[in-house]
């Protein structure tokens, strides 16, 4: 619950920031130029930085959850084996 209500806190003063900062920008990268207002652009990088700690918390549980079971099947056959 905590993390939701940080989450949206957060959000909450992203959008605030957002709209207070409306202006036009030109991002430039190598060759690759791009105009969107400052709103777009901090909206956009912040949901990559969501993407991306998404992405790093379910491979986390993935691997938390194989470890998990690789224990649990090591556990069932050592009683397995016991006479």
């Amino acid at each position: 619950m905590a993390v939701l209500f940080l989450a949206l806190v957060i959000l909450a003063g992203a959008i605030i920031f957002s709209a207070q900062n409306a202006s036009p920008v030109t991002l430039s990268f190598i060759w690759w130029q791009f105009s969107a207002s400052l709103a777009i652009v901090v909206f956009l990088a912040m949901l990559a930085g969501m993407v991306i700690v998404g992405l790093f918390w379910l491979g986390m549980g993935l691997k938390k959850g194989l470890a998990k079971d690789a224990r649990r099947r090591k556990a069932v056959k050592t009683d397995v084996a016991q006479p």
